[in-house]
């Protein structure tokens, strides 16, 4: 039985803390404090740019590998811890994204490359930054790695 590790908070530097470490310890994350919770509920609501985004405009959450080839800007991130079982890393990135026709969206996503540079790029004050998920080559067991790649200059109206 592996050992447990207590995570205070889930935050892009002990992503790549768990990452860099290579353990396959069992993690336990603290719970959110509700009134930090709602606080950044009410920041994000205070700051937004549009009624889509203040009111989620009917969309819901995309999963990573439902928007492959598609340039966006991704402007934050955070952290969730996962609640599925088996391999796989123990959180998930939830990406704050614009898309070129100026639409927020979240999108999920719990590939270990794209999530180590995403924390990498919050970590090193990166964002925002206009990127796509890609995939890559087919491996032998079947599966289409998901990979975080930057976006094209000519992808991006009005760029460059």
């Amino acid at each position: 039985m592996g050992e447990l590790v207590n995570i205070e908070s889930l935050n892009s530097e002990a992503v790549l803390s768990i990452i860099a470490s290579g353990s396959k310890a069992k993690y336990a994350f603290k719970p959110s404090n509700p009134e930090e919770t709602a606080k950044r509920i009410a920041e994000r609501d205070i700051n937004a740019q549009s009624l889509d985004e203040l009111l989620g405009g009917g969309s819901d959450t995309i999963s990573g590998r439902d928007y492959v080839n598609k340039p966006f800007s991704l402007t934050n991130v955070e952290w969730q811890p996962s609640d599925i079982a088996g391999e796989g890393l123990p959180f998930y990135a939830v990406l704050h994204v614009v898309t070129l026709d100026g639409e927020p969206k979240v999108i999920t996503t719990g590939a270990i490359s794209i999530v180590r540079k995403v924390a990498v790029m919050s970590q090193n004050g990166w964002l925002p930054a206009w990127v796509k998920i890609v995939k890559g080559s087919k491996t032998e067991a079947g599966y289409e790695p998901l990979d975080l790649a930057k976006a094209p200059q000519s992808e991006i109206p009005f760029a460059g």
